[in-house]
């Protein structure tokens, strides 16, 4: 019974890889904003180490979808293990000068990942669960993706964002973005919903353009993607079961 309910999972998880990554993803956005808090009890959720659980466990879920949605799999998985290379040396070895290229292999990463989600969902003709997740999985993939960039663009150019005055106890504290990266992802997810709680602000015009881009991208897609599904829906609901051309009434 036990090895039945095992092989039962293995099989969904194995025909659903975009709710897989869904879930990865959701956990990304969910806990980022606040996993720097156990920093106080352990010198690995500190800094940008803080995030590498979290980004492993992001990594691990789109290797399983490029395996089975995407071709050339020995160089998906070589570019996956650059990006868990450069995440490992980054939680051994805490140095600054880790930190652009680290940032740069998950962006390079997750970018090709959301253009394999964006295909996979474009050259559907039919849809289903996994595709419906796999839409999900581009709008989110697309908040991380620009959340990395906000923190590279920290990075080189130091004051790009701030924390409005109002947000009293973080400012008291001199809140760093590179120590607690956590803020410039909520601040992407934020943006890409268009919410704009205010509390985090761009303060640089390259961080301005950013957000703007970030902001615009995110109704654009939600929308192409809508448009997408419905239309799917539609010609796979007038399409009959044997395939077959709907007559003219």
């Amino acid at each position: 019974m036990r090895q039945e309910i095992r092989q039962g999972f293995w099989r969904a998880v194995g025909a659903h890889p975009f709710g897989v990554l869904l879930v990865a993803l959701f956990l990304m956005m969910l806990l980022s904003p606040s996993i720097s808090m156990f920093g106080k009890f352990s010198e690995l959720f500190q800094g940008m180490r803080a995030l590498t659980p979290l980004s492993l466990i992001v990594v691990a879920a789109s290797m399983l979808a490029l395996w089975q949605r995407a071709r050339h799999h020995a160089l998906n998985m070589l570019a996956a293990g650059i990006v868990i290379l450069s995440l490992a040396l980054g939680s051994v070895i805490a140095h600054r000068a880790l930190i652009p290229f680290q940032l740069g292999a998950q962006i390079l990463f997750l970018s090709y990942m959301l253009y394999v989600v964006m295909r996979a969902v474009f050259t559907s003709k039919v849809v289903t669960g996994d595709i419906l997740c796999g839409a999900v999985c581009a709008y989110l993939l697309t908040g991380v993706v620009a959340g990395l960039v906000f923190v590279e663009i920290e990075l080189f150019v130091p004051g790009s964002f701030r924390v409005s005055s109002w947000n009293a106890t973080a400012a008291a504290q001199q809140l760093s973005f590179i120590n607690d990266p956590g803020w410039l992802l909520y601040f992407s997810f934020v943006t890409l919903t268009t919410f704009g709680y205010g509390d985090v602000l761009p303060d640089s015009s390259i961080a301005r353009s950013a957000s703007v881009a970030v902001a615009v991208i995110g109704q654009i897609l939600l929308m192409v993607m809508i448009a997408r599904l419905v239309g799917i829906n539609v010609v796979q609901a007038a399409t009959p079961p044997n395939g077959d051309s709907p007559k003219p009434d």
